[in-house]
C-alpha cells in the first residue's frame, strides 16, 4: 500500500478482547484501508506493555501521529491496559462518546478506549460486558444504512444477539431525543458450558477432535433445539445425549450437533420466556453461530437477521469516535 493511501487514514479502530486482537485502519467514510488480526488477547500481553504490543501491529499505519486511535472490548478490564469501568445502562452512543478513557501514553497519538456497560436488574445480580455494546450500535448503523431508521415500535418488538463464549441479549429502545438507547441485556455462558461438557463430561466419553471438527449436523443440532423445549430443564435434558448413545439412536458423529441444539435451545428458550412481544431477532457473531441461532430460531417460529461482527465493531467504533470529535472530515452519517 502506498504512503498517499496511508495518509488517508482517518482513524484505527481496535477490537481486543481476551484471546483475540483486531485492528483496522479507517478512511473518513470508515472504509478499512488495512486490517490485522491474531490470537493475541490480552491474556498474552504482559502488564506494562500494551503500548508496545499495539505497536507491533499498527506502527506502520502511524506516519500521520495524528490519527486517533479507538479501542473497546477487554482492553477496558481489569486484566487489559486500563480499568475504564462501567456506564450504566441505560447508555446512548453519545453518552458513551462522551465517557471515553483518553490514556495517557508516551507518543503524541491520541488513544482511547470505549468504556464497558452494566446492567442492574430490579431483582438478581447485575451484568456487564466490554465490546459488544459497540457491536450493538454498529449493528444499527448498518441497519438503518440499509433499511432506515427503526421506529420505536419495530425495536420494541426485536432484541440483539452476540453469539459466542458468553453470548449476550441486548434490548435497544429510542430516548427522549430520538436516540437509540442499550437500555438492558443479559449473558449466557452457552459456549464456555459447551465446552466444559464436551471435554470433560461423560457425555464426550469415546469421543474424538474428529467427531468435533465435523460439519454440523443440522437435523441432529434441530432435535436438541426441539428437546430443549420441553420440560424437564437442560440438566435433564443434556443426559438423552448419553441414552440416545446407549440406544443406538445418536451417532457418534453428531452428538457435538446434538448437545450444541441443547445448549443454544436452552439459551434461546430462557430468553424468549422473558420477551413476551419478541418477533426479531438482529444476529452478530461469526458466520457459523449465526447461521446455528438463525437455523434454530426459524424452527421455534422466529424469524432473523444475520449481520458481520467485524463490521459491527468498526461502525459501532467509528461512529463513537465521530461523536466524540475525534474525526473531522467524514462524509458519512453512521
Amino acid at each position: 500500500m502506498s504512503d498517499q493511501q496511508t495518509v488517508a487514514g482517518e482513524l484505527i479502530v481496535v477490537d481486543w478482547g481476551t484471546t483475540n486482537f483486531r485492528a483496522f485502519l479507517l478512511d473518513k467514510n470508515a472504509q478499512i484501508i488495512k486490517q490485522v488480526s491474531a490470537a493475541s488477547g490480552v491474556l498474552a500481553v504482559s502488564e506494562g506493555q500494551f503500548e508496545a504490543a499495539l505497536n507491533n501491529y499498527i506502527s506502520d499505519w502511524c506516519s500521520d501521529k495524528h490519527i486517533p486511535v479507538i479501542m473497546a472490548g477487554m482492553v477496558g478490564s481489569k486484566v487489559g491496559w486500563q480499568d475504564t469501568g462501567y456506564l450504566h445502562c441505560p447508555v446512548s452512543l453519545s453518552k458513551s462518546a462522551q465517557h471515553l478513557v483518553h490514556l495517557d501514553v508516551a507518543s503524541p497519538q491520541q488513544k482511547f478506549i470505549v468504556p464497558g456497560f452494566k446492567y442492574q436488574p430490579q431483582c438478581g445480580a447485575s451484568d456487564v460486558m466490554r465490546g459488544e455494546e459497540v457491536q450493538v450500535f454498529g449493528a444499527l448503523s448498518i441497519i438503518e444504512q440499509e433499511q432506515g431508521v427503526i421506529s420505536e415500535a419495530e425495536l420494541a418488538r426485536s432484541i440483539f444477539c452476540l453469539p459466542g463464549t458468553h453470548s449476550k441479549w441486548a434490548c435497544v429502545s429510542k430516548d427522549c431525543n430520538g436516540e437509540s438507547v442499550i437500555t438492558r441485556f443479559s449473558t449466557h455462558m452457552t459456549g464456555e458450558v459447551f465446552d466444559l461438557v464436551t471435554k470433560h463430561s461423560i457425555l464426550s466419553a469415546g469421543l474424538t477432535q474428529q467427531h468435533k471438527e465435523a460439519d454440523t449436523d443440522l437435523s441432529q443440532f434441530l432435535q436438541g433445539v426441539a428437546c430443549s423445549q420441553l420440560q424437564g430443564g437442560l440438566l435433564h435434558h443434556l443426559f438423552s445425549a448419553r441414552t440416545l448413545q446407549l440406544e443406538n439412536k445418536l451417532p457418534a458423529a453428531a452428538v457435538y450437533s446434538y448437545i450444541s441444539g441443547l445448549i443454544i435451545g436452552a439459551e434461546l428458550h430462557s430468553v424468549i420466556a422473558n420477551e413476551p412481544v419478541l418477533e426479531h431477532i438482529y444476529l452478530i457473531g461469526n458466520n457459523r453461530l449465526n447461521n446455528l441461532y438463525s437455523a434454530a430460531l426459524l424452527s421455534l417460529g422466529y424469524s432473523s437477521t444475520i449481520l458481520n461482527s467485524s463490521q459491527a465493531s468498526i461502525n459501532g467504533m467509528f461512529a463513537i469516535a465521530k461523536h466524540a470529535g475525534l474525526i473531522l472530515s467524514t462524509e458519512v452519517t453512521l
